[in-house]
């Protein structure tokens, strides 16, 4: 054999090897949802009747499928009483659809730490939505964990690699204000894209506003931001975001914005003290007798 024919030899075997291990690197429950490590999703990621000889796979199975009948003959009481039994043998899809119910308070008390509880368990079996949903816990906290936005964006990621659309736009997101990421807008436009293309209407508005807005981002995660930032009147003066920052915390990031704000507001003082004296200045030169001095004092 020459040195070329071993090469593509050699070069066959290893591919070989890779897709053998892409292959078993899939889990039942992957199978079950349709997802394909490395592949973007076509569809709704979801158990289908093509994908459910996986599903059967997964413990519990049986009993989910009691659940799901219950619930659609209107027991949502004795749905959960059901789908606490598939959790307990082990069923990440019936944790999440329990810890939407405690979320939610349907059939089952208002419970936020256990929902939480049942969206964690079902994330670290795998369960993309659940990851998407334990991230947003670990961003804002709601008195039920500390809120970290380094554990936040860990899930956010585990989501959207795997094709979940909330998780892919909540990761845009994360790196378009830095939560737990370098902030990034080119990333944040390409995770909005992703989520976009399968119809994420926020998504979409996000992509076109960062690339609208060529770098500068002039949005507010939420509301206790845009608390901060609402006295500057139509936000005619702009700092660029801080490309690259990561931000750990909530905390961290209300400081910066709280900078921010401060920094805005001294420059749109200067703008608009500048162009008040200006205006008078030449009234004066032109010899007006009605000139007005600037009601806005200098910036300090």
């Amino acid at each position: 054999m020459t040195m070329t024919a071993r090469k593509v030899a050699a070069l066959t075997i290893a591919i070989l090897i890779a897709t053998v291990g892409h292959a078993f690197a899939q889990t039942t429950l992957q199978r079950c949802l349709g997802i394909v490590p490395g592949q973007e999703p076509t569809g709704v990621i979801k158990p289908s009747p093509a994908t459910m000889q996986y599903c059967h796979q997964i413990p519990g199975w049986d009993l989910y499928d009691q659940a799901g009948q219950k619930f659609q003959a209107g027991d949502h009481a004795g749905a959960a009483q059901i789908l606490t039994k598939a959790s307990d043998a082990g069923n990440p899809v019936a944790e999440l659809r329990l810890a939407m119910m405690y979320g939610t308070g349907d059939g089952v008390p208002h419970d936020l730490r256990r929902a939480f509880a049942y969206y964690k368990a079902a994330a670290e079996s795998g369960e993309p939505a659940a990851q998407a949903e334990l991230a947003g816990y670990y961003e804002y906290g709601d008195g039920v964990v500390q809120n970290n936005w380094d554990e936040s964006a860990k899930w956010l990621r585990a989501s959207a690699q795997q094709g979940w659309v909330k998780g892919e736009q909540g990761l845009g997101r994360a790196y378009e204000f830095g939560i737990g990421v370098p902030l990034n807008l080119n990333d944040a436009i390409a995770w909005y894209d992703k989520a976009a293309a399968k119809g994420d209407g926020q998504a979409k508005y996000s992509a076109q506003y960062l690339r609208d807005n060529h770098g500068v981002d002039a949005s507010s995660r939420d509301s206790e931001e845009q608390a901060m930032l609402g006295l500057l009147v139509k936000r005619y003066v702009l700092t660029a975001p801080p490309i690259g920052m990561v931000f750990h915390s909530k905390e961290e990031r209300l400081a910066y914005v709280r900078g921010q704000a401060v920094s805005e507001a001294k420059q749109k003082q200067a703008m608009e003290y500048n162009m008040q004296k200006s205006a008078y200045d030449n009234c004066r030169n032109g010899g007006g007798s009605d000139c007005h001095p600037p009601v806005t004092p200098p910036p300090r």
